[in-house]
């Protein structure tokens, strides 16, 4: 099972929260790319 996530690459950073992304990129001016993670 996988679940939608956020990667931002400068910060080293990952968000399951698309909200936080918007914050991070108005905050850090950092892009964040669309990734799928593994669930358990």
């Amino acid at each position: 099972m996988t679940t939608t996530a956020w990667k931002c690459y400068r910060c080293d950073l990952t968000f399951k929260d698309e909200l936080i992304v918007t914050l991070h990129k108005n905050i850090c001016n950092h892009e964040s790319r669309q990734i799928k993670i593994a669930v358990a």
